[in-house]
């Protein structure tokens, strides 16, 4: 959080610094153009409206000025005094009159605290025809100044405008160039180091800088990643071995277990239970066998050990090889297996490891007999759906619980759990569509899959 805070606040200060310069470059602009344009000049008569109607209520009657009350309450209000002078510079009428105010002044007088003040007083005045009414309000109450501009520049003044506003445009890219050009150069080594952190590389990124503090926690990251790395390298390898060895070890004596209950199922000095029972034990022994060697492929295929023997192939021909397997092993009545194929894959072939899809379509197949034991209809279709081929496993047996398809996905569920439903056989399929590039679509009606579809991109060529 400090780090970001600190990049938060260098960012600020970056901001500030540009709006600073701006200011400072618009000031000095400002400062220019009034030094080559404007003339500091006493102004002119400086008149508004409200000393216009105050004059216009002032009337003269039968040799006497009378001003109206309204006019009256408005000067005791909104003015120090008022007053009226004739064309020869006599006060000739006054309200709120100061003793300081002089009664009688000359022509440079008045033309004086026209333009500025009168007695520090500052002042508004209206030309009538009999004089100049003058309204003043309180000492220090308002400033008083006028600018004069030459028509020159007032008729440029757009092309000024214009030329400014281009200036500070520029000068905002250029303040924007040098101060990102600052921070891309303190940034960059920490985005290049988030790029070798993610190809496993070491980093020594150097500890210095604006995201000296960042650097210094990737280079932590990045030594915790790589001996993470190595520890599960070990592991890994550890656990391959170990599967391969008991797969090497269990073998033989699996096999001779095989053998003798073969013999044994086939004794004619056993009676018939002592037979059924060496058949059960040539039974399990096979799905002993059958177990560890999927065990052995799992874990193969998971951490990319599995030599693939990628090749054209054609996938009618391993489903039809698939089909004639079960049926020339005698498949018990109880299920029968039906094979549907799209004219379109006749001839077709694509790249892959023959051995694995015909083991992939083996298993979900095995799965129908083994989860159907009172029997079901298999059927297999195949065809093509863009550039892919899709391939379709159902049965109208029971089907596939949704809790066995979630813990197929939920890598993090010990399989020892006695909660926890056998996914081995789904979870080489799915491994082996994946190293396809392909993948494994559950059909889903009522929270239990009857549809399994693969899908199985690449070259796919007649």
């Amino acid at each position: 959080m400090k780090d970001l805070l600190k990049i938060y606040r260098r960012y600020i200060l970056t901001a500030a610094s540009i709006s600073i310069l701006i200011i400072v470059f618009n000031l000095l602009l400002l400062f220019f153009f009034l030094l080559s344009q404007f003339e500091y000049k006493v102004a002119a008569d400086y008149q508004v409206s409200r000393v216009d109607i105050l004059s216009e209520k002032l009337n003269l009657e039968n040799g006497q000025y009378i001003l109206t009350e309204d006019a009256k309450k408005q000067i005791d209000e909104d003015y120090a005094f008022a007053m009226l002078i004739d064309q020869d510079g006599q006060v000739v009428w006054s309200r709120n009159l100061p003793d300081d105010i002089p009664l009688s002044y000359s022509l440079t007088q008045v033309a004086s605290f026209t333009r500025w003040y009168l007695k520090d007083y500052p002042v508004k005045v209206h030309t009538r025809p009999d004089g100049l009414f003058v309204a003043a309000t309180e000492r220090h109450s308002m400033w008083k100044y006028t600018i004069e501009f030459k028509e020159t520049f007032l008729n440029a003044f757009p092309f000024y405008l214009t030329l400014v506003l281009l200036c500070n445009l520029l000068l905002i890219f250029l303040f924007a160039i040098l101060f990102g050009r600052r921070f891309y150069r303190a940034l960059k080594p920490l985005v290049d180091g988030i790029e070798q952190l993610t190809e496993n590389e070491p980093l020594t990124l150097p500890e210095q800088g604006i995201v000296g503090d960042l650097a210094g926690k990737l280079n932590q990251a990045s030594a915790i990643l790589l001996f993470q790395k190595k520890a599960l390298e070990k592991r890994d390898n550890a656990r391959t071995n170990w599967i391969a060895g008991v797969s090497h070890d269990i073998r033989t004596p699996l096999s001779l277990i095989m053998g003798l209950s073969d013999s044994l199922s086939e004794s004619p000095h056993l009676d018939i239970q002592e037979q059924k029972e060496a058949v059960s034990i040539r039974e399990n022994s096979l799905l002993i066998k059958n177990l560890i060697s999927d065990l052995n492929l799992t874990s193969r295929l998971e951490y990319d050990s599995y030599p693939l023997q990628l090749k054209p192939c054609s996938p009618a021909v391993l489903l039809r090889s698939l089909t004639a397997s079960y049926l020339n092993n005698d498949l018990n009545e109880r299920w029968s297996l039906e094979l549907s194929l799209d004219a379109e894959l006749e001839g077709l072939t694509l790249k892959g490891d023959p051995d694995l899809l015909l083991r992939a379509f083996r298993n979900l197949t095995d799965n129908s007999i083994r989860h159907n034991p009172e029997g079901c209809h298999i059927r297999i279709q195949g065809g093509l759906q863009g550039d892919f081929l899709r391939l379709t496993f159902s049965d109208t047996g029971s089907g596939i619980p949704i809790r066995v398809i979630k813990a197929l996905y939920r890598r993090e569920t010990s399989e020892n759990s006695a909660s926890t439903p056998h996914v081995m056989g789904l979870r080489i399929v799915k491994q082996i569509l994946e190293v396809h590039n392909g993948t494994v679509e559950f059909e889903l009606q009522k929270d239990v899959c009857r549809s399994v579809v693969l899908k199985l991109p690449g070259d796919v060529t007649k």
